[in-house]
């Protein structure tokens, strides 16, 4: 009988597991500073049809925003300063609400600056 139970607990596990879906997320540029420039070099690297008006963030603030792929988005952070655009990362997970997400791209390696090693002694 315990075998039984335990294989059926097991079984009930690894149903539960299959059944997990991949969490899907959805990027968004908000071009900032010269506005027109940031837009004219993102038209070029988006099609026009993922450019949204009006769109309500989270914070329930209204923008107009750009919808791309997550390899867009880094390749136009790496290039932000030679392409002299400014703009905010906005990302949506799944259905969920649109939030700000620049700062997770704010520490990035690649971005000329020169950071310091500590030197800390025990």
């Amino acid at each position: 009988m315990s075998d039984f139970i335990d294989h059926l607990q097991y079984s009930i596990r690894s149903c539960i597991v299959k059944e997990r879906k991949k969490r899907e997320y959805t990027w968004y540029i908000e071009p900032r500073g010269n506005i027109a420039h940031s837009n004219e070099v993102i038209s070029k690297n988006i099609n026009e049809e993922d450019a949204l008006q009006d769109v309500v963030c989270g914070d329930g603030k209204r923008r107009n925003l750009w919808r791309c792929s997550s390899a867009m988005i880094y390749m136009l952070w790496r290039s932000r300063v030679g392409l002299k655009i400014s703009f905010r990362i906005f990302c949506q997970e799944g259905k969920g609400t649109i939030a700000d997400k620049t700062h997770l791209f704010k520490n990035d390696r690649g971005s000329g600056k020169k950071r310091r090693k500590s030197h800390a002694r025990f």
